[in-house]
């Protein structure tokens, strides 16, 4: 496939699709022109055409062949020639060092083939809708879970980069100018990266123990969505929702916690569990690498409550709950914080009644092990992998003198740091309004405080913690001693 032969198909493709009216000399030397002198037989099944009606898309005709199946074809009787978008991907394939098992065409739109490393190779042939067939691949391969490495006329840096930018492809589709097939090892070379790193994210799944299927291969391909999700399981709760909701949290819970580089075993606690009476999640938040005091290790045992309005009160197990904390009391867990953790979507006005609930595990438990009962808001928890999946908000704390991201977030899940660490407009933040408290919410702001190791923490506090952790910028500082004159 030299530079002039490229040359003409990329022309092809862009002036006339599939089909011509004229031959091209180049093209039907190497085989890539069908000429026919009548109308066309079916391209699936090769009988005669029964019947014809209008296309709706704008000079093409719906042909209907005698064996019922249905193509569309340029109006008017001036064609002669069709491109062989088959024969195309066969040389294509060669060039790049890929072996087509399969062919199929869903012309006038595109030709892909499958080949034996799991790489599908697409041949974008309708210019005329250039961009509906781009939306096409590019959701094909996110929704499922594949690499369509696209072939295309024009150069990448034009209409197709802008319809790339609105999907989260990561390495699912590799997009190459027809002319790029001049220099096969850049396109081999970055095809084959692309399947590594898909092959490695499929493996990682497997391996982990992320179980259900559909939903953590989204998460993966698109982590955006976890902090979507955790507002579409409070709009599932709100209306009728089919699926097993609480289940659902669960695993968007633990997928949040991972992708914020807490260690956790997906495979552990809830309803994936064989063992009964073991909490939901269990995660470990590393020991901070640039804080003297920041408090060792976190195990954050973790129980998602998918109720609209969560009435801590009204639930009998107390006792099941002082278990699972005595669960981490192996010497393994010696000298690590205990985060005793409940997600909620929110709280059932005061008489929810988390301090009660509180007071009861207390008892049960008897102060055992170091730890902090933590109520986290589900969007609370969103605005936490928000600011991780964020370039400029990530890029902002991890350049603060206060630790890095993982630090910055860290007193939320130990009431000491939380009292030592944070200023206090935070720590005097509660559930309830703080501006214009009404007599009973005094009452319970008071009851609140007086336990210490009791945190319920809000989206409010994520967004003031964001901004009081990056007051102090440690890069830039260093930096502007760079490069010293003293060398």
């Amino acid at each position: 496939m030299n530079k002039k032969l490229l040359a003409a198909l990329s022309n092809y493709l862009r002036d006339s699709n599939l089909y011509a009216s004229q031959s091209n000399s180049r093209l039907e030397d190497a085989g890539y022109l069908e000429s026919f002198k009548r109308k066309p037989q079916c391209e699936r099944c090769g009988q005669d055409i029964a019947g014809s009606a209008e296309s709706e898309v704008e000079g093409m005709e719906t042909f209907v062949c005698k064996g019922g199946h249905e193509f569309e074809f340029p109006s008017g009787g001036n064609v002669w020639y069709k491109l062989d978008g088959e024969r195309v991907l066969e040389d294509a394939c060669a060039t790049i060092g890929l072996t087509p098992v399969s062919t199929t065409t869903n012309y006038p739109g595109y030709a892909i083939a499958e080949t034996e490393r799991g790489v599908r190779i697409a041949l974008v042939c309708d210019g005329a809708n250039y961009e509906r067939i781009l939306d096409g691949l590019f959701v094909d391969a996110i929704k499922n879970h594949r690499v369509n490495a696209l072939l295309i006329p024009d150069a990448f840096d034009g209409d197709a980069y802008e319809v790339a930018m609105k999907y989260p492809l990561g390495p699912l589709a590799p997009t190459f100018p027809l002319s790029m097939l001049t220099n096969p090892g850049a396109v081999e070379d970055t095809i084959e990266s692309s399947r590594l790193s898909f092959e490695r994210s499929q493996y990682a799944l497997r391996e982990g123990g992320w179980e259900e299927e559909d939903l953590h291969q989204h998460l993966e391909q698109n982590p955006r969505l976890i902090e979507a999700e955790l507002s579409y399981c409070r709009v599932f709760r709100e209306t009728e929702y089919s699926g097993r909701l609480g289940d659902r949290l669960e695993e968007v819970c633990k997928a949040a916690f991972s992708l914020m580089d807490f260690g956790l075993d997906p495979a552990f606690g809830g309803t994936t569990d064989l063992f009964e009476n073991v909490t939901d999640i269990a995660f470990l938040i590393p020991k901070s690498t640039r804080l003297k005091e920041d408090g060792g290790r976190i195990l954050g045992i973790t129980d998602t409550k998918s109720g609209s309005e969560t009435h801590l009160g009204t639930e009998e197990i107390a006792k099941k709950h002082a278990n699972y904390l005595r669960q981490a009391s192996a010497p393994v867990f010696d000298g690590i914080h205990i985060a005793h953790i409940f997600v909620v979507f929110s709280m059932k006005g005061l008489e929810s009644n988390e301090i009660d609930w509180y007071d009861a595990i207390e008892r049960k438990y008897r102060g055992e092990n170091d730890a902090t009962m933590v109520v986290l808001y589900a969007d609370a928890l969103a605005q936490m992998v928000n600011a991780h999946l964020s370039m400029a908000q990530r890029n902002e704390l991890n350049t603060s003198i206060g630790g890095g991201i993982t630090d910055a977030f860290r007193p939320f899940f130990n009431y000491r740091l939380f009292k030592r660490r944070l200023g206090s407009d935070i720590r005097y933040m509660t559930r309830v309004d703080n501006d214009s408290p009404s007599d009973d919410e005094k009452d319970y702001q008071r009851e609140y405080f007086s336990r210490e190791r009791l945190l319920v923490v809000t989206k409010e506090m994520l967004d003031k913690r964001y901004y009081e952790a990056t007051d102090d910028d440690e890069i830039t500082e260093m930096l502007s001693q760079y490069p010293s004159d003293r060398w």
